[in-house]
Parts: C-alpha cells; structure tokens; sequence
C-alpha cells in the first residue's frame, strides 16, 4: 500500500466524507420526494439525479476498499441524521 502524508490522508478522509454526505442527501431527498407539491417534488427528483449521476461516476474510480470506506461513513452519518431528527422532533414536541 503506497504512503500517504498525513496532510493526503486527510484530504482522502475529507473526500470520503464528502462522498457520503452526498449518499445521505441523496436518501432523505428521496424519501421526501413524495411529501411535497409538485414543483417541489420536481426540484427533489433533479436533486436526486444529480447526486446518483455523480456517485455513479466517483464508483467507476474506487476499489472495493474505498467503496467499503464510504459505506462505513454513510452509515455513521445517517445513524447521525437520524438521531438529530428524533431529538429536534422531541424538542419541538416539548416547545424547546
């Protein structure tokens, strides 16, 4: 495995990162998809594209290892979302 300096290391983690994030918009858009107007729900549908385009395409460069990486992320950041939104729904709930 090649050396890395610790400044491409970071830069590796930052991408990894971003590419996540991207998969967790790109799931909360869907599902939000089918509670909005129909102008809305259009904007959501080129998000999604958008977003599923460019994954597709950051997959085509990545090894199984990296692929492996950000599926780990993904699943943090999500766990993360999902954990945020349950407490500002309670928050809100209570008048907080």
């Amino acid at each position: 495995m090649a050396e890395f300096t610790k400044k491409e290391r970071e830069d590796i983690m930052d991408v990894n990162i971003l590419l996540a994030m991207n998969r967790c918009m790109s799931e909360i858009a869907h599902n939000l998809q089918y509670k909005h107007t129909q102008q809305v729900k259009q904007r959501i549908k080129h998000v999604i594209k958008t977003v599923d385009l460019y994954d597709r395409e950051v997959k085509k460069k990545l090894t199984h290892d990296q692929s492996d990486a950000i599926e780990s992320i993904y699943d943090c950041i999500m766990d993360l979302v999902l954990e945020a939104r349950e407490v500002s729904l309670k928050n809100a709930d209570e008048g907080i």
